[in-house]
């Protein structure tokens, strides 16, 4: 995600949760946003940004966010849990730059008929979101990310503590490597899909 927005010099989060990716984006210098209608999560955004010195603006509302444009809008791990998607994705190219904003989106890659997680309302086929966005944007570029066998290693736990998970994060810490997104997966399933839009398509009405 940060390296998607490594040419974006304003960033705009939505589910923006503890605002530790725009932390990261902030850290590299970028004018970041970030939209979340969880109370918990934004006090803990903001108290991080404070005490890591960092710049950054956080609202309950996209709706009171004042009215700008954006190089990227990001919506991570987001739109499986809206009512309206196709809403949200319009909502995003109002915000863009146009012409030259992009959208870097991940959601889970649906699987089966019916999703595994409760609190997902509707999980999208690769086609599937492909074409949704495809009708708001000149071009759509998705990457299938983040193996099922390696999420699974990483939800296993020995008394308590996931030795692969801590392992994966010692490495990011100490290298930057993301192990997660860095291996294949032998038997072509993953669990999440990755897209940047770009070359937002002007608004109807």
């Amino acid at each position: 995600m940060v390296r998607q927005c490594a040419a974006s010099a304003t960033v705009l989060e939505i589910g923006c949760g503890d605002g530790a990716l725009l932390g990261r984006l902030s850290e590299a210098g970028k004018t970041v946003i970030g939209v979340d209608s969880d109370e918990t999560a934004l006090e803990l955004a903001q108290s991080m940004f404070r005490r890591r010195g960092l710049r950054g603006e956080f609202y309950r509302e996209l709706k009171a966010v004042p009215p700008r444009r954006f190089d990227a809008v990001i919506l991570a791990e987001v739109i499986e849990h809206l009512d309206d998607p196709e809403s949200m994705i319009g909502e995003s190219v109002k915000r863009l730059a146009e012409g030259s904003g992009r959208l870097v989106l991940t959601t889970p890659i649906r699987l089966l008929e019916r999703s595994l997680d409760v609190h997902h309302v509707h999980e999208f086929w690769p086609d599937e979101l492909t074409v949704l966005l495809g009708r708001r944007f000149e071009q759509v570029r998705l990457t299938r990310m983040h193996p099922a066998w390696l999420v699974d290693l990483m939800c296993i736990a020995v008394k308590g503590v996931r030795p692969v998970a801590v392992a994966a994060n010692l490495l990011r810490l100490t290298t930057g490597v993301e192990l997660i997104d860095r291996l294949g997966s032998p038997l072509g399933i993953y669990w999440t899909q990755a897209v940047v839009a770009t070359g937002p398509k002007p608004c109807a009405g």
